[in-house]
């Protein structure tokens, strides 16, 4: 059976021919575990398990290793701990239970890895070394910033140039950074944030930035360069576009030989989200 999968990188369909068809490997962005997901997240999951199993069936059970994360270090999760009172061990684990029995109750098969972030915080810290020692990274008042100029092909995946990125809309203005489309690596912790979100590092205390997780983890559990990278589109600009900067940089190897991106399930013509109710 020949495969064609749509690659957001190519913007077309392609054959899909696996580095080893005794090994296909597929990384998916999991969900960052502060609160109830909504039907809306379910896409994902729904979405790249149908693909899963269309793998399965052409190259057997167990050549398919699928890898969905959990992401338990973020702000959102911070600001849901000081709110509640309650540890952010204790949030991660109740949602991350409630968000697998969810998605178990829809028929989608659990991951062959589940990795967390906390467990691979020096793995990041690892990578986010490497990017500093090879001048793709540097230190600031405030964090370890990835600098996007130091990659000529930044931007590859989304096909948007640095000048299309309007500080103040899609990148966040901040004096610490060289130019307004960087992106924390790590970041110093502040007053006032819990005990539980702070790692020490070669920098300084503080915890890793977003971006840098699934890159640390999918090349931890699935190799420098994976067949399949998906997720939501949203997730296309900028974490994917960043991912493949820090993975790329760091490794100098491709992160992933296909993009996948499924789209939004829409409510009156806005997407599904929390932010909105």
């Amino acid at each position: 059976m020949t495969i064609r999968l749509y690659d957001t990188a190519a913007r077309k369909k392609r054959v899909f021919q696996p580095q080893d068809p005794a090994r296909v490997t597929m990384y998916v962005c999991g969900p960052t575990v502060y609160n109830y997901a909504h039907i809306g997240n379910a896409r994902p999951p729904i979405v790249f398990d149908v693909l899963r199993r269309l793998l399965m069936r052409v190259y057997g059970d167990d050549a398919v290793i699928y890898a969905r994360n959990i992401t338990d270090i973020e702000d959102k999760i911070i600001k849901a701990s000081l709110e509640s009172g309650e540890p952010i061990a204790e949030i991660t684990k109740k949602f991350a239970d409630i968000y697998n029995a969810d998605t178990a109750a829809l028929n989608v098969l659990s991951p062959s890895i589940e990795p967390w972030a906390t467990d691979h915080v020096g793995d990041m810290i690892e990578m986010i070394e490497k990017l500093v020692r090879k001048s793709y990274a540097y230190v600031g008042k405030e964090g370890v910033w990835f600098s996007v100029n130091s990659m000529p092909d930044y931007g590859k995946l989304s096909g948007r140039k640095l000048e299309d990125n309007e500080a103040g809309a899609r990148v966040a203005v901040d004096a610490d950074k060289r130019d307004p489309a960087d992106f924390a690596l790590w970041k110093f912790a502040k007053e006032g944030e819990p005990e539980d979100a702070i790692w020490d590092s070669p920098w300084g205390r503080g915890r890793p930035g977003w971006h840098i997780e699934c890159s640390a983890m999918a090349a931890k559990h699935l190799g420098k360069t994976i067949d399949i990278h998906g997720g939501g589109i949203d997730l296309q600009f900028p974490h994917h576009e960043n991912e493949i900067a820090q993975s790329e940089c760091a490794h100098g190897e491709i992160m992933a030989n296909y993009w996948m991106h499924n789209g939004f399930l829409d409510m009156g013509g806005e997407k599904m989200s929390k932010s909105l109710g």
